[in-house]
């Protein structure tokens, strides 16, 4: 669409109205914080009277969950290369999975087993009940949660589908953590507890909760890029659906892979589990992410094009996609010693990376007749000043 056309789009378009989502986001935000703090008390109670308990036990358990969350953490974060979130966007992700999550899974979990033998269910099966069921409902439903308060309260940072993948698999990472940590807690001794760090933290970690969740991720991603049409309002139940799905088969059907030989199970029935069940759908989240990054690019070099300098200048594009070349001309500018010179940089990569997406949601929102469009419209014009004002970057 050229700037004229879209000019006279945009000027036919009412004044933008926000004052129903402020509502929405101070609704949101106050049942947000009620919450974050009586699932934190509980957290806190858990791990401190844990500590107590068995201050060496819990202590390895805790720096077991989170060192082997890591990797998985840094990968999540790679991904999300040419457009990043803001930290404390991704930190609350994190810990709305490890606190708030765990804290409402465990209360429901623990009353549904508990059901389960009050009907008469032993133990062994109140339990299996509880895992097939109740876990894969409560714990996708809580997690996914964190995703609908994104949308409703930082809509502006849920731009995609790459972002849904990365923001619901640090939810999901974070759940992991602070579930495995009241695991290894769990077992009542140091060596009980590095055997399920091996089970759970090792050989069955790669397809578990960040998988899970990142799934339901990407339905919201595809809510947020439709716009509109009826279809869009299904999207988001079922990608939560698929993950409760995923849950439920992990959960339910890896007993088909276990015999009573504990070595066996560890060094054949669970990797042969995870390679069945959990690997298609990690493949499936690959793949997704890897389209998800191809129309980042499309979208960076589409909407950076019709710049001109000022604003864009020469090399810029070249210097942005592929996310490598960023990526490289900082770790020079680093290791050279010129930290002001990376800074501005850095500064000028963001904020064209901004451009094109603010740019590409006007086009979508004002086709359309989306009041949002405006939002987007000015802060177009900010981004071009600010960019101006910067100058040449770095050599």
């Amino acid at each position: 669409m050229s700037d004229p056309n879209r000019t006279q789009m945009l000027d036919m378009l009412p004044p933008p109205d926000n004052s129903g989502r402020r509502m929405v986001a101070v609704s949101c935000g106050l049942i947000v914080l009620v919450t974050v703090a009586w699932t934190a008390v509980c957290a806190g109670l858990i791990s401190s009277l844990s500590f107590l308990a068995d201050p060496v036990l819990t202590t390895f358990s805790a720096v077991a969950a989170v060192a082997l969350a890591v990797p998985y953490g840094l990968v999540i974060l790679w991904i999300d290369r040419h457009e990043r979130e803001p930290p404390l966007l991704l930190a609350s992700a994190f810990l709305w999975g490890a606190v708030i999550a765990t804290m409402i899974s465990l209360i429901f979990n623990m009353s549904f087993q508990a059901v389960m033998g009050g009907l008469g269910a032993d133990e062994a099966s109140a339990a299996q009940l509880t895992a097939s069921f109740s876990a894969p409902f409560v714990e996708e439903l809580s997690k996914a949660t964190a995703m609908v308060a994104l949308y409703a309260m930082f809509r502006h940072h849920l731009d995609n589908v790459l972002d849904g993948v990365v923001y619901g698999a640090l939810v999901g990472l974070g759940f992991a953590v602070f579930e495995n940590f009241i695991y290894y807690v769990n077992t009542g001794n140091l060596g009980g507890a590095i055997g399920l760090v091996c089970v759970r933290g090792v050989i069955t970690s790669p397809g578990s909760h960040a998988c899970f969740t990142a799934i339901s991720g990407v339905a919201f991603g595809l809510f947020r890029v439709r716009r509109a049409g009826a279809l869009r309002w299904a999207i988001p139940p079922a990608g939560v659906a698929l993950a409760m799905f995923v849950h439920f088969s992990w959960n339910t059907f890896t007993q088909l892979f276990l015999t009573d030989n504990g070595l066996l199970n560890l060094f054949v029935g669970l990797p042969a589990a995870v390679l069945v069940i959990q690997i298609p759908f990690v493949l499936l989240v690959v793949i997704v992410s890897t389209l998800a990054l191809w129309h980042e690019r499309s979208l960076i070099t589409r909407y950076l094009s019709s710049e001109k300098p000022p604003v864009l200048l020469p090399n810029d594009i070249e210097s942005l996609v592929p996310a490598r070349r960023r990526t490289l001309k900082s770790l020079r500018l680093v290791l050279s010693g010129d930290i002001g010179g990376w800074w501005r940089f850095r500064k000028r990569c963001d904020a064209l990376v901004e451009l094109a997406f603010e740019k590409w949601h006007m086009d979508a929102e004002a086709s359309l007749g989306d009041e949002g469009a405006r939002t987007h419209a000015t802060r177009v014009m900010e981004l071009r000043k600010e960019l101006t004002a910067m100058g040449a970057p770095p050599a």
